[in-house]
């Protein structure tokens, strides 16, 4: 059985490009696909097998974001694409770039919306928005993702590391998030205990498939979960990268934050830490903290933001774009611009 269905239809199987992809354009009856990829190494080593997977009487077109961050150019550009040759699909194909720029068009066109991620970052579902020249907008949930483990293996080991970085967050925000839904949670922490047990052999092996395939699977808990809403560590990173230099890696600032983060919400969520830390596998009584601490060393995330070129005047307007980001909205305690300044400050 390789087809669930929650939010959408999901399949999980090695090489499932291969066996879903021209049933999937089938049922959203198209001829004429968008492909929304990105020209890093990563999409391009596996893009002709993207090509190969689809019906011989398709006529893609493809689509390249040419900003390094999701604008409005690139909407409005993806949407005159689309519109212009006729393109009756949409498929995203790589990171979470090109996914959301689908999902946002697929939402604002009510266009089908294909997903296929080549990283084993978070899969956004829809629901909770990507931020978007300064905002957050819904995009639409996806017909179907497809996830594919071979397709991550082109991934070299800081990309990796930065996307499993993500996902481990995002499935801890979801479960330590205000809302209350005890199946979000539950999918929550089996991604934790999966990105957690599986980030550091995928890194330090990039042909372990076992390692990337569970590191696949958290990133679906993420994205499944992440319906319930994030935290700070998102939200302060996300900010941090629009200020940042237009190539930092989505999942570098995670790791330098975390701490910093964690320790302000603790007020409100230590009594969370002994499920967090079952699901990582540790002692009982251990800090999970400093264990996802010492992980990110481990795969050679940076541990201060300094190293990722952030200088303090980038701070402010990152920490006032951390306050009003979507993420924000769900961290365990209210974080005013000032607390995210002084908590980006004390990660610096």
């Amino acid at each position: 059985m390789t087809l669930i269905t929650y939010v959408t239809r999901i399949h999980f199987a090695d090489r499932i490009l291969e066996d879903a992809l021209a049933e999937e354009l089938a049922r959203c009856r198209s001829s004429r696909p968008l492909i929304v990829a990105e020209t890093d190494p990563v999409s391009e080593a596996v893009l002709d097998r993207l090509f190969d997977a689809l019906p011989v009487a398709a006529e893609p077109v493809r689509f390249v974001p040419a900003a390094s961050r999701l604008t409005g150019a690139d909407l409005s550009a993806a949407r005159r694409t689309l519109t212009e040759t006729g393109c009756d699909a949409l498929i995203g194909f790589g990171g979470a770039r090109p996914l959301d720029l689908a999902r946002l068009l697929g939402a604002a066109l009510g266009t089908p919306v294909i997903a296929v991620p080549t990283r084993t970052e978070s899969i956004g579902l829809g629901s909770l928005g990507v931020p978007f020249t300064g905002t957050s907008q819904a995009g639409s949930v996806p017909n179907a993702i497809l996830c594919d483990a071979t397709l991550t293996l082109a991934a070299d080991a800081p990309t990796t590391a930065a996307a499993g970085m993500v996902a481990l967050v995002q499935c801890l925000e979801a479960y330590l998030g205000t809302a209350w839904h005890p199946p979000a949670d539950g999918i929550a922490l089996e991604g934790l205990r999966r990105a957690a047990r599986y980030l550091e052999p995928a890194v330090a092996e990039p042909g372990d498939l076992v390692a990337r395939r569970e590191l696949l699977a958290a990133a679906l808990n993420a994205g499944l979960a992440a319906q319930k809403g994030l935290g700070g560590i998102e939200a302060g990173a996300r900010a941090l990268e629009a200020e940042a230099a237009p190539d930092l890696r989505h999942g570098t600032c995670h790791a330098a934050l975390l701490p910093e983060v964690l320790a302000f919400n603790a007020p409100a969520i230590t009594d969370r830490f002994a499920a967090i830390a079952g699901a990582m596998g540790l002692p009982a009584g251990s800090d999970p903290v400093a264990a996802l601490v010492d992980l990110a060393r481990r795969v050679e995330l940076p541990a201060r933001l300094a190293n990722l070129g952030i200088e303090p005047a980038m701070l402010a307007p990152a920490a006032a774009g951390a306050a009003e980001d979507v993420a924000n909205r769900t961290n365990p305690r209210h974080a005013t611009a000032q607390d995210y300044h002084m908590m980006m400050l004390a990660a610096l």
